[in-house]
């Protein structure tokens, strides 16, 4: 029966999941491991900030680069507009 439960899949799991947490548990409270956790993680929020940043300029240029560009069409249409008027005046 001993041997059944050794073999089980399930049990084999459970047992590699109890040693994972044990070992995990020992090397989290390493301070070198904490240090260099809390390291990646300010750099990792670094690089989403700039990430925003930049997203957000972006964004912005390309507004300006579109209100740019619907501005030269409506001056275009005036003056179409201001041409076909004094061509029929004429």
């Amino acid at each position: 029966m001993l041997k059944n439960i050794v073999k089980s899949t399930k049990f084999i799991f459970f047992v590699c999941g109890a040693a994972a947490a044990v070992v995990t548990g020992k090397i989290i409270k390493c301070k070198k491991v904490r240090d260099a956790v809390v390291n990646c993680l300010a750099y990792g929020m670094k690089v989403k900030h700039d990430a925003q940043l930049a997203m957000q300029n972006m964004k912005e240029d390309a507004e300006d680069v579109y209100f740019d560009a619907m501005s030269a069409a409506e001056n275009e249409d005036a003056d179409v507009t201001e041409n076909d008027t004094e061509k029929e005046s004429e």
